[in-house]
């Protein structure tokens, strides 16, 4: 994780400098799926939250010359997320779109994996994600949000216009859940790792 976050630093760094388009090639597949689920849970709509997303980045390459200032690029770019997301639903109001994050769709919860996932089986990969599919709506984003995408609580709770004690509530409800749900997953992941 932490090649990664350099890898990302430098290619930030370089969009800043030298407008390397090929660097924000690199930011954009890495956060825009994550982006985009994360948009969908609000809009309930694909195509508007690729187009949200879509403006996040185009509006990061016209103020790219400020990439340097920004601390945490990943928690900047849910934050305009989600305010696109927001702003836009705002807009088409008269459409019927309404914003719940206790309504989230199933199929707009899929972030990223990381690469430590890449080395578990497919079977247990598969079992892992049944498990955290299966948690509440609410919980379930909390939980993606903080350990998928690296937010600190306080974050995930500026984001979500909840308290931090909610976050960890929620963390500790999910964590409580999967570590009961993935007991039998233990001698599994043991066997493979011998």
């Amino acid at each position: 994780m932490h090649m990664l976050s350099e890898k990302l630093t430098r290619a930030a760094v370089n969009v800043a400098e030298n407008d390397d388009q090929s660097a924000f090639q690199e930011l954009f597949r890495h956060f825009f799926p994550g982006l985009l689920s994360f948009a969908e849970s609000y809009m309930k709509n694909r195509m508007l939250a690729e187009e949200v997303v879509e403006d996040v980045f185009v509006k990061l390459w016209e103020n790219r010359k400020m990439l340097p200032a920004i601390k945490n690029l990943n928690y900047y770019l849910y934050v305009a997320a989600k305010h696109g997301a927001i702003n836009c639903l705002e807009k088409n109001r008269r459409k019927g779109f309404s914003f719940s994050i206790d309504d989230l769709e199933e199929e707009a919860l899929h972030f990223n994996r990381t690469p430590e996932d890449l080395m578990i089986s497919e079977q247990v990969l598969r079992e892992i994600e049944h498990m955290i599919n299966s948690l509440p709506p609410k919980c379930r984003l909390i939980f993606r949000l903080v350990k998928e995408e690296g937010l600190r609580y306080k974050e995930v709770a500026e984001l979500l216009n909840i308290t931090a004690k909610t976050v960890e509530n929620q963390m500790t409800i999910a964590l409580q859940k999967l570590a009961v749900q993935s007991a039998h997953l233990l001698p599994i992941t043991r066997l493979r790792r011998q």
